[in-house]
């Protein structure tokens, strides 16, 4: 039996709101109404004052509902159907949380006080779009993403026309990836989600079946499977020959002197890759040989 399988993704409904827009909702009570970015930027909908009520695109939502959400940087999701709630969770003695990292920018997930994605300098859509670059995936292409968390990496393979097949191991990312705006090209037909762990689901693919492959594990203390050489050589068979390859490593351990890159590229050759590029302190490009 498979310890795998295919799940459908179902955003949700509502109103996805970080501080920066429920504080410009709150505004927009005291005007009278008005027009606002919402959905942590990605909708502009007109807003309407009805009493103590605001009814914006087709949600109504207590002003005073309002005031929980502008402190901090949570996330907060209203549907109309009563009072809203910050989407955050405890699943198996670990925390999850949408977390804002700016107006109008795309969140981040947090795993009990650990950032999924790069923040400093950047941010998380603009971070994924960079390793989709590096990969290049052209139209028609089929790609691999291992680790889907909050989708972005498929998501932006699939605006540049590929195909994709992303794998995630946790359904609790998954949970938090269906309140998220920036998450729902998820549900695209060009999207094949499969719930499962990668080392394993990888095993069951065909061989030569990819012409590309975007691999961005969690840190190596969280994941080590994920950089191992036998990991590596299921990659291998899978992809076709000459299919790239673009595997984010990150750079833990710099302020210790330590550069786990060498041997994430001494694996990768062993494992049938040449090496194309390696970006320092961030990850390095193959391509199946």
């Amino acid at each position: 039996m498979r310890a795998w399988q295919i799940v459908v993704f179902c955003p949700k409904r509502g109103l996805t709101l970080s501080p920066y827009e429920a504080r410009l909702l709150l505004e927009l009570a005291k005007r009278g109404g008005g027009r606002a970015l919402v959905n942590l930027g990605r909708e502009s909908l007109d807003v309407a004052v009805e009493g103590d009520t605001l009814v914006v695109g087709s949600v109504r939502l207590r002003v005073s509902e309002l005031e929980r959400a502008v402190e901090g940087d949570a996330v907060f999701f209203f549907d109309g159907e009563g009072p809203g709630f910050k989407v955050a969770f405890y699943r198996g003695g670990r925390y999850y949380k949408l977390r804002c990292v700016g107006e109008g920018l795309a969140p981040t997930l947090e795993i009990s006080g650990i950032h999924m994605h790069n923040i400093v300098g950047t941010d998380p859509w603009s971070d994924a779009k960079r390793k989709v670059e590096l990969v290049n995936p052209s139209k028609g292409e089929l790609v691999l993403d291992v680790c889907t968390g909050l989708g972005y990496t498929a998501i932006n393979a699939v605006e540049r026309g590929a195909e994709v097949v992303s794998i995630e191991k946790d359904p609790a990312v998954l949970e938090i990836a269906e309140f998220n705006p920036w998450s729902r090209g998820l549900s695209s037909p060009r999207v094949t989600l499969l719930l499962g762990d990668a080392f394993e689901v990888v095993e069951d693919l065909p061989e030569g079946f990819f012409d590309a492959a975007i691999h961005d594990p969690p840190r190596f203390s969280l994941a080590g499977e994920l950089y191992s050489l036998e990991f590596y050589r299921r990659l291998r068979r899978v992809l076709r020959k000459g299919a790239r390859l673009y595997h984010y490593t990150g750079w833990p351990g710099k302020h210790r002197g330590l550069d786990i890159q060498a041997g994430v590229a001494a694996r990768l050759r062993a494992a049938g890759f040449r090496i194309l590029k390696v970006v320092k302190g961030y990850g390095l490009l193959a391509e199946a040989v």
